[in-house]
C-alpha cells in the first residue's frame, strides 16, 4: 500500500498511523422530546483524521507545523493512487522531543488531528 499526504500544498512525511472517524452533524433544534425520543435532522457527515508520525527530524516536524496551520486549509490523502481532498482545520499539534544526536535534533513522535470543515 502506498500513501501520501499533502496539506496546504506541502507534502508531509509518511505517518505511522491514521485513524479516521465520521461525525454526524445535527440541526440546531436537535434534542430529546418530552417522551425521551431523539428529534432533529442530520445536516452533514464530516471526517476527522488523527494522524501520528514516528521518529522525525526537526526539519520534518517543522514541515508539518508549517503546512498544517491555523484556519481552513486544503488537505489531500492519496492511498494506492486514489486521492481524497477536503478542506480541514486542525486541532493541537504535538511533538515529543527525543534529543540531538550527531548534530541532528529528532522527535520521538508527532501527531495532529484534522477535521473536515
Amino acid at each position: 500500500m502506498s500513501m501520501a499526504i499533502t496539506a496546504n500544498g506541502t507534502a508531509l512525511p509518511s505517518p505511522v498511523e491514521i485513524t479516521a472517524g465520521e461525525e454526524i452533524i445535527w440541526s440546531a433544534d436537535t434534542g430529546r422530546a418530552a417522551s425521551g425520543a431523539m428529534v432533529g435532522t442530520v445536516v452533514a457527515e464530516k471526517r476527522t483524521l488523527a494522524i501520528r508520525w514516528g521518529v522525525l527530524t526537526a526539519a520534518q516536524y517543522e514541515t508539518i507545523r508549517g503546512a498544517v496551520v491555523s484556519g481552513f486549509i486544503p488537505f489531500t490523502i492519496t492511498i494506492d493512487g486514489a486521492a481524497s481532498t477536503m478542506t480541514v482545520y486542525r486541532g493541537t499539534i504535538t511533538g515529543e522531543l527525543l534529543g540531538t544526536f550527531g548534530g541532528t535534533t529528532y522527535y520521538k513522535s508527532a501527531s495532529v488531528t484534522v477535521i473536515q470543515q
